[in-house]
């Protein structure tokens, strides 16, 4: 679990059933799963379902400051690392639920 202390008080935590939504052109909304739950690689802290069926390892960080009302639902930034197995890390943004 991770917490971001934010403007004005407020805070957002990155945890197991987060919702994190992609910018991938229709916007689409992924749950994270906590990545104990897919045993024999530690290099990232959640996974995120992949249309094939397996799960593909991320590490989230916070980097918004301010919370933004889109939708009719609070979000904040996050900065997306798609954790290399053997290869370099690739990085995205995104948005996370609050």
């Amino acid at each position: 679990m991770i917490t971001k202390e934010l403007k004005y008080g407020l805070q957002a935590t990155v945890k197991e059933g987060s919702v994190i939504q992609l910018p991938s052109g229709r916007m689409e909304q992924l749950k994270l799963d906590h990545s104990e739950s897919c045993p024999g690689w530690s290099g990232a802290d959640f996974r995120l379902p992949c249309p094939i069926g397996r799960m593909i390892a991320v590490n989230v960080t916070i980097t918004g400051r301010t919370i933004q009302r889109r939708g009719g639902a609070d979000w904040v930034r996050v900065k997306l690392e798609w954790v290399g197995d053997c290869e370099p890390s690739t990085f995205s943004k995104g948005w996370l639920l609050v």
